[in-house]
């Protein structure tokens, strides 16, 4: 839908996105990230919500934390590298999104932002609820991606709802760029 160097322009589009939802009153977000520096690591930490927590490394080893916990010691907060990014359910819509795209840099991270419903369209009678939503991929093409430059905003619909992707696209001027994507 949208393929931009400028994250928070993508962003921004994500929110005209928004204002087309029937309804956003059960909207929440879902977030991930990985910081693999300590540039990162302090760079992102000021803008996460509360509810946002922190994980590095897996199975036994694993150790998790809230931003607010990590160690103040540069050394110490190294050796937890790389940690990735989570939130927990009851993080509001819109609380932290745009501070997060004004400084996300190089980072790989996304945001799925889950929606109430998607409205009928001139074509389509029926109002899409089980698949509406919206992603911010920074950094990758999709969430949870390899790496790569530039940023992706998508649609969600449904498996086989192109027309109303199109048409998603089309009321804030833009227009479906490949093949649907498979994700959450």
């Amino acid at each position: 839908m949208m393929q931009t160097g400028d994250a928070l322009a993508a962003f921004r589009m994500a929110e005209r996105l928004f204002g087309i939802a029937e309804t956003l009153q059960y909207a929440e977000p879902t977030v991930w990230a990985t910081l693999s520096t300590l540039e990162d690591v302090e760079r992102i930490r000021p803008v996460l919500p509360p509810g946002a927590w922190l994980d590095s490394g897996e199975g036994a080893e694993a150790k998790w934390c809230h931003p607010g916990e990590l160690p103040a010691d540069a050394s110490e907060l190294a050796a937890l590298l790389p940690l990735s990014l989570h939130l927990e359910d009851a993080v509001p819509f819109l609380s932290f999104e745009a501070d997060l795209a004004a400084v996300v840099g190089s980072v790989p991270a996304g945001i799925r932002w889950h929606l109430g419903a998607w409205p009928a369209t001139p074509t389509q009678a029926w109002r899409s609820t089980k698949y509406s939503g919206v992603e911010l991929a920074f950094n990758c093409r999709e969430l949870w991606g390899d790496p790569e430059d530039g940023h992706m905003l998508s649609v969600c619909v449904g498996q086989n709802d192109l027309q109303r992707a199109e048409w998603l696209a089309a009321q804030v001027g833009l227009r479906v760029l490949g093949p649907p994507v498979q994700s959450l």
